[in-house]
């Protein structure tokens, strides 16, 4: 490929209108395939192509085959269920992609002489782009003038602050960290470094869904079976039984459709579907669904006060000197020579506007690693502005508790210290005398103690971890209602490993953490068998966002932050992390319910499918025509409400045994009915229509019973669904039993049924204990034990 002409445009001026035009049409412009949605063509693809919609299609033709068209309607039901997963998805995709615009990050270009705001995909070869402090490194670029602290642990793994001078080349996707400079870009879309190694600028954590891998590996079991058990069922019924192929064909269908939990991964995905979409409207951006899954499973939150507690919107308070001179001057050359952009510099800057009366020498933009920053003025000596330990480690005691005096009214304090020395490195400059303190206000955000609240009656641990003096953070956070704000620790002091971890078991309250720090303190909760979420806005918590099992930022935090978390809230009010929390609680509880109804439908299907080849003298006892009809009122039109319905209690258990230990009893006591039913025929003297009846009351006798175990405590929601229910497999047996071939039954008949339906809720109990103190048993056991192990890995594969 031909090297495209190359430009080298003054900084003040950058690329022209029309050299921007030419790069657009020379296809040079920074665009790349990296949504956080999937594509409709690829949404299209994961719904259709499955094992089990191509097992669908395969009994579809097999009974177009044999003219069995009357039994065809189960198709009717997976094509819904496809058509409605797609619609959906297509849907939250629409809302997604709308919501992602307002978040995309932006980058400052300089063309035509002026300054302007571009997407990071508008971004052109050859630009020249200003980069400030939080900014992440869109493009590969080369440094032209100013000073950058960077940091390339997005793409490096080290976390390490890298200096950056003019000439230096610039990684896209690490993030600045302090400092100011402008840089020309030298690489675009698939050729920067960070797309060539597989958009590891985002480090996007797709961390499986317990969830679905859960679901999947129980699908995975059954197709396993599926297919063997549908050829031995077909020899059984045809070859021993003497049965005509066509009906054994229609027979064999009916035992695999029975096996096959059409609509369990549909419901999931529209669960999870309907929650983006009502957390998009409520001002919350999933960049990855799986997130409110284990948003819901947190046991630790972890929060930075500044941007998450408060409001983020720094004013300034007052000046307290210590010493003799005019501060008013100092603080007015000081902001004029830092570019620094954050919320304290601002609002000092607001206060004490910039003056360039004195020339700087050498300036220190302000980091999270140093805590502080500083300017060199010729002639004047140099001034730094924060934190007294950090500016005075050794000494200065008096100081310093003056400062904790002033920091426990909640403010946040910085120091302003003067020194006739220039630093030499990053040492701090021999001689300093403080000179005034400067006192900085934020207001705790509105229903910040509401939702901290909601979390403590849940049992969620609060974790509050920030730069600032931890008397000022533990004052907002006993504001903010932080249980055990009280316990609070400077983690300047934590010098070891073993310190620190000691510390994040004992506190709830760290001030002065580190970004290091941040980030260990959430590994070490992690080691303890956590569920750790972070919440952070700024450039010192993406470690920490990187290292949680969920991350959340705020949209007007910075881009690093914003790019390495699963959830972005709009307006960056802490009460949208509640919905998160509640929307993934109501999905996991729902979902656990509305799989004990599938699997109930499976665990019995299997069995009578065994139970057919093993231990009955007759074909298999449906026909997918009444398995249509037994489905959709015990499980199709139920867990369509059960999965959206509000259900917020805590995630208790693993999910698979959750669901065997209710599916189970279901299972068998159906099966025990069934097998009861086939025995007594002679007695009965059923045909084998009746038989084929008699199965179908019997199923969904036991399966409405499952509803109902699932449905307890009742809602009214949940009463009407199961009165619903019944009240239309009534209407469906007396007006549309010829349809579905359910023949009327004798009087002996209908007592046996009348007697096994009265005695199911027994049967279930009884399978219930026995399923309890199996698994109890199995836990003892040491073969036990790894058989439970082996279950519970279902839920983390």
């Amino acid at each position: 490929m031909e090297e495209p002409e190359r430009y080298t445009p003054p900084e003040d001026t950058g690329l022209s209108n029309e050299q921007v035009a030419r790069r657009v049409r020379d296809g040079l412009t920074n665009e790349y395939a990296a949504n956080t949605t999937k594509s409709y063509g690829r949404i299209l693809w994961e719904h259709f192509f499955t094992f089990f919609n191509i097992l669908n299609i395969a009994l579809f033709l097999l009974l177009v085959f044999v003219g069995a068209y009357k039994d065809l309607v189960f198709m009717v039901i997976v094509t819904a269920n496809f058509l409605v997963g797609i619609v959906q998805e297509f849907s939250a995709k629409r809302t997604l992609d709308k919501l992602a615009l307002i978040v995309a990050a932006r980058v400052r270009v300089i063309r035509n002489g002026a300054a302007s705001s571009v997407r990071v995909g508008e971004l052109v070869l050859d630009d020249v782009v200003e980069l400030l402090s939080g900014n992440q490194i869109a493009a590969d670029a080369t440094l032209i003038s100013g000073y950058l602290e960077v940091n390339e642990s997005l793409i490096s793994g080290e976390s390490d602050v890298i200096a950056k001078h003019p000439g230096d080349f610039l990684y896209s996707g690490s993030f600045v960290v302090s400092g100011s400079a402008r840089a020309k870009v030298e690489r675009v879309g698939a050729e920067n470094y960070a797309n060539r190694i597989s958009r590891t600028a985002k480090e996007q954590k797709r961390r499986k869904s317990e969830l679905y891998s859960t679901l999947g590996n129980i699908l995975k079991v059954i197709s396993y079976i599926i297919i063997p058990v549908g050829v031995m069922l077909f020899y059984k019924q045809n070859v021993l039984l003497g049965i005509l192929p066509d009906e054994a064909v229609v027979k064999t269908v009916a035992g695999l459709i029975g096996m096959i939990p059409e609509g369990l991964i549909l419901m999931t995905s529209i669960a999870f579907v309907a929650s983006v979409i009502f957390l998009a409207h409520d001002k919350t951006l999933v960049q990855d669904m799986y997130g409110i899954e284990t948003l819901a499973r947190v046991d630790i939150i972890c929060l930075d006060k500044t941007g998450t507690l408060t409001e983020g919107k720094v004013r300034f308070e007052k000046l307290i000197p210590l010493a003799e001179g005019d501060m008013e001057e100092i603080l007015q050359n000081f902001c004029g020579a830092v570019s620094d952009e954050n919320a304290a510099i601002n609002a000092i800057r607001e206060r004490f506007p910039a003056a360039n009366e004195w020339q700087a020498q050498a300036i220190i933009p302000f980091s999270s690693e140093r805590k502080y920053s500083g300017v060199s003025f010729a002639g004047r000596g140099t001034y730094l502005l924060g934190a007294a330990n950090i500016l005075f480690p050794h000494g200065q005691e008096a100081l310093k508790k003056q400062e904790g005096e002033i920091a426990a009214d909640g403010g946040r304090v910085l120091l302003l210290a003067h020194s006739k020395n220039a630093p030499e490195g990053n040492a701090l400059p021999e001689g300093l005398t403080p000179l005034a303190f400067l006192l900085l206000a934020d207001r705790v955000r509105e229903g910040t103690r509401e939702t901290l609240e909601y979390f403590d009656r849940y049992d969620v641990e609060i974790k509050i971890i920030s730069g600032d003096h931890p008397r000022t953070v533990a004052y907002i956070a006993q504001q903010s209602g932080v249980k055990g704000a009280a316990r609070y620790v400077d983690a300047s002091t934590l010098k070891t490993q073993e310190e620190l971890a000691a510390a994040t078991a004992e506190y709830t309250v760290f001030g002065r953490v580190s970004p290091a720090q941040k980030k260990q303190m959430v590994e070490l909760l992690r080691a303890q068998d956590k569920k750790v979420a972070m919440m952070g806005d700024g450039v010192n918590d993406v470690l920490a966002l990187k290292a949680a099992d969920c991350s959340v930022a705020v949209a007007s935090g910075s881009d690093a932050a914003k790019n390495v978390s699963d959830i972005v809230l709009m307006d960056s009010g802490l009460s949208h992390l509640l919905h998160v929390v509640e929307d993934g609680r109501k999905i996991i509880n729902n979902i656990q319910r509305v799989a004990t109804l599938f699997i109930t439908k499976t665990v019995y299907s299997v069995l009578l499918a065994l139970a057919t080849l093993f231990l009955f003298e007759s074909a298999y006892p449906f026909t997918p025509l009444q398995l249509v009809v037994t489905s959709f009122v015990t499980i199709g039109a139920p867990s369509f409400f059960l999965a959206l319905e509000p259900q917020y209690d805590r995630i208790r258990g693993k999910f698979t045994r959750n669901v065997l230990e209710k599916s189970l009893p279901g299972g068998l006591t159906v099966t025990v009915a069934i097998i009861l039913a086939n025995y007594l025929v002679p007695l009965l003297a059923a045909t084998p229509a009746e038989l084929a009846a008699m199965c179908v009351y019997l199923s969904v006798a036991g399966s409405l019973w499952v509803l109902v175990k699932v449905s307890v405590p009742f809602t009214w929601i949940r009463k009407a669904v199961l009165i619903g229910m019944i009240g239309l497999f009534a209407l469906g047996v007396i007006f549309l039993h010829d349809f579905f071939e359910i023949a009327p039954l004798t009087p002996p008949q209908i007592v046996f049924v009348a007697a096994m339906c009265a005695a199911m809720p027994l049967l279930l109990l009884f399978f219930e204990w026995l399923a309890k103190k199996a698994f109890a048993s199995l836990e003892k056991r040491r073969m036990g034990k790894k058989m439970i192990g082996r279950i519970d890995a279902l839920d983390e594969e």
